[in-house]
């Protein structure tokens, strides 16, 4: 969010489940604040394709990761939920990864690491495969 608002809402160590639920957190008001701003018309005519293109890519990078929340055991929910960031950085924008930090560093300090991790283990999993595959 970047509306001067700190969101710092997720506590405890940085796992993937609770980046996941940072993600969607921040994903959801930020698409919110932004809807509202276009209807109320408070977005210049030549800023309303920037808003709905931001808009978009947070619902890019956020679709999926509900599902990953209501995993049966907490451990399939663990892995499912990092293997899906992993991926979902690698295939990201760069304005992508970019939200994806910044919302990460919203949610906590303990997400301060996060996205260098995401890099590390992108850049591991592509080296031992290649041609990519699906994750989860």
């Amino acid at each position: 969010m970047r509306r001067g608002a700190e969101v710092r809402f997720i506590g405890g160590r940085a796992t993937a489940v609770r980046a996941v639920a940072a993600l969607l957190g921040v994903g959801a008001l930020e698409v919110r604040a932004l809807a509202s701003d276009l209807r109320l018309g408070a977005v210049a005519a030549h800023e309303v394709g920037d808003a709905v293109a931001r808009m978009q890519m947070i619902a890019e990078v956020t679709h999926d990761f509900p599902l990953l929340l209501v995993r049966p055991r907490l451990l399939g929910r663990e892995r499912a939920a990092r293997e899906a960031l992993v991926w979902r950085w690698g295939v990201s924008t760069d304005a992508a990864r970019e939200w994806i930090g910044d919302a990460l560093a919203d949610a906590g300090p303990q997400f301060r690491r996060y996205p260098a991790m995401l890099e590390r283990e992108y850049q591991r999993w592509m080296a031992k495969s290649p041609r990519g595959r699906v994750l989860y």
